[in-house]
């Protein structure tokens, strides 16, 4: 046998060893994976193969009685309502899904997707992941950079007229027309009077622990991501204070 077709022999094996998705031989229904750690897999349904179909993304499937996500059940589903929106996302009649996991608060009949990967709406809120983000306006709701240029898909700025969210954090000002947020930054915003990261101002941490004094807002500026100065030096959100010169 030739290198080339020695080579052309071991892509193919390969390749068919590591094909994913379900199979239905008729008398039960099984999910092939596979994964580097521990090589390819095969397990068996709780499903019925004479009711079985994969939905249209091939992620998620159903039968008469349950529905699965990559050959996981889905608890707590309508399966005569089920369906795939998008390859992440699902509703039945009562609510909707993102992979096999309800989408809290959401409602079925009326769930969307917003951008297939994390954002949905039911009309009603906003949805990023499964968290609500109980907006002021799901009309008016709108990416603040809608060009796809932040440095990871789910780490975008939305508004819904009201507030300003990084994912699911809203911005805890109160003045909604001074409040800037910076593209890139990690969650950091400001108004005339404070500065934020995610949904706490800036000189706390996660847990409420003050860890600077004072940032000063007039003169704050995002230097990176998760990079900022005032007028009093250098910042870090996790660290502190740090020595400029340093950067």
């Amino acid at each position: 046998m030739t290198l080339i077709r020695l080579s052309i022999l071991l892509v193919t094996i390969l390749l068919t060893g590591c094909s994913t998705g379900y199979e239905n031989d008729g008398n039960a229904v099984y999910y092939k994976s596979w994964n580097e750690g521990s090589g390819s897999h095969k397990d068996r349904l709780d499903a019925d193969p004479k009711t079985f179909k994969v939905l249209t993304n091939e992620r998620y499937a159903k039968d008469k009685s349950h529905a699965f996500f990559e050959g996981e059940i889905i608890e707590d589903v309508d399966a005569p309502s089920f369906e795939s929106i998008s390859e992440w996302f699902a509703k039945d009649k009562n609510k909707g899904y993102r992979t096999r996991y309800p989408v809290i608060s959401s409602r079925g009949t009326t769930f969307k997707t917003i951008d297939n990967d994390w954002y949905s709406t039911d009309g009603v809120d906003i949805f990023f992941d499964t968290l609500p983000l109980h907006v002021c306006s799901a009309k008016n709701f709108r990416f603040v950079f809608n060009d796809n240029s932040e440095q990871l898909h789910p780490y975008r700025w939305t508004t819904d007229g009201c507030f300003y969210y990084y994912m699911h954090f809203k911005v805890p000002s109160k003045d909604y027309s001074d409040v800037v947020v910076y593209k890139n930054s990690g969650g950091l915003s400001k108004d005339k009077n404070y500065v934020y990261i995610l949904d706490h101002k800036l000189n706390y941490d996660i847990d409420g622990k003050r860890v600077v004094d004072t940032i000063d807002a007039a003169s704050f500026v995002v230097t990176g991501l998760l990079e900022c100065r005032d007028k009093w030096g250098c910042f870090n959100p996790y660290h502190g204070r740090e020595n400029c010169d340093k950067k």
